[in-house]
């Protein structure tokens, strides 16, 4: 299990989504610093657990990182670069 201030995650998640999408979980931490973001939770399915879908600005990328509350820290799930909807909602909301 792996950890930082603000965040926890799954080892082998953070392996697969390294894989995948190129970015590692350990370098999430700042996106949970205070700064704006567009948080919504996830409601398509019943996980267990609340989980929520956050649009973050994070090293001049717009990322969608997946995560749920869990101990006082926040617990990955995923993350991805944002699409272009996203990214349009992000900007906006930033802006007005």
């Amino acid at each position: 299990m792996g950890e930082r201030d603000r965040t926890i995650w799954d080892d082998q998640k953070c392996a697969a989504n390294l894989r995948l999408r190129s970015i590692d979980f350990a370098g999430l931490d700042e996106a949970f610093d205070g700064r704006f973001c567009l948080i919504r939770e996830d409601r398509r399915y019943d996980y267990g657990e609340s989980r929520f879908n956050m649009i973050v600005a994070l090293n001049d990328v717009i990322l969608n990182i997946t995560f749920t509350p869990r101990g006082g820290k926040q617990r990955i799930i995923s993350a991805r670069p944002a699409n272009r909807v996203e990214r349009r909602l992000y900007n906006a909301r930033q802006e007005g």
